[in-house]
């Protein structure tokens, strides 16, 4: 992402809002020769004291500017679909100085450890790194697998954030994987690992393709979600099951309810 070059001026101040992350602050405009006068008659929003951003800046990205800060940890990973357990607050990057409380957000304040994209939102690397310090355990290897399997970082990029983590991630490493199906599916995988279950992920079914989890090579565990499973996608998963069950495994089909609310 480029960053506001005093000069590099367009015709108007939306042009560099836009060309610049769409947010930036009074003084970075007035580097480029935009006045006061010219900004207060440009179509653009004052999100707080001296910072701008375009019309079009909504949601998480304008609620971390009108914090003071930026956006990081499990609101970016949300961007991008990576999995980001259940806390729907936006988390916000501040600096260690900063002060102030709002139950809409959850600040962070310890400086970042990686690069930022620009100084309103954290880069795919520090978003990761923060979510894996904000989730519990179980979450935050399911964030981590995600945004393998999703592409949003390299495995290798994935486990270098592990290896310098925290014990309770960087002892969970030997069991991370790049092929889980979803964070469902993760937390369910190091439920049953910790009790001492055998657990084969995306299990192979012959002539049916996969199931989700085959645990003690004996069961097939689906672990199904509404977004994944409409009426004809149903259809299939039950020919595979009388397949599975066909040939001496039987299957047992749990939903995100029984995960999050009633696995004890």
């Amino acid at each position: 992402m480029s960053r506001l070059t005093p000069g590099a001026r367009h015709q108007h101040p939306v042009m560099d809002l836009c060309a610049h992350g769409h947010l930036a602050t009074s003084a970075q405009l007035a580097s480029l020769g935009w006045t006061r006068s010219q900004l207060a008659a440009a179509p653009i929003v004052r999100v707080r004291r001296g910072v701008y951003a375009c019309a079009h800046v909504a949601g998480p990205l304008l609620t971390a500017a009108r914090v003071g800060g930026a956006l990081t940890c499990v609101s970016v990973l949300r961007e991008f679909g990576v999995w980001s357990g259940d806390d729907r607050r936006v988390h916000v990057q501040v600096p260690p100085s900063a002060s102030g409380r709002n139950s809409r957000v959850r600040l962070h304040w310890q400086p970042p450890r990686f690069a930022m994209d620009t100084p309103w939102r954290a880069s795919r690397l520090q978003a990761l790194w923060q979510a894996m310090q904000c989730l519990d355990g179980e979450n935050a290897i399911a964030a981590m697998e995600s945004a393998i399997k999703l592409g949003y970082l390299t495995e290798k990029e994935v486990r270098r954030l592990g290896a310098i983590s925290v014990d309770r991630l960087r002892l969970r490493m030997p069991d991370l994987i790049a092929n889980s199906g979803s964070g469902n599916e993760t937390i369910t995988r190091l439920r049953l690992l910790k009790v001492g279950y055998r657990v084969v992920p995306q299990g192979r079914l012959p002539g049916a393709g996969h199931q989700d989890l085959i645990v003690e090579d004996c069961l097939g565990l689906e672990v199904d979600s509404a977004q994944w499973h409409g009426e004809q996608i149903r259809a299939l998963d039950y020919e595979r099951d009388l397949i599975s069950e066909g040939l001496g495994r039987p299957v047992l089909r749990i939903l995100p309810a029984h995960v999050h609310g009633t696995w004890e």
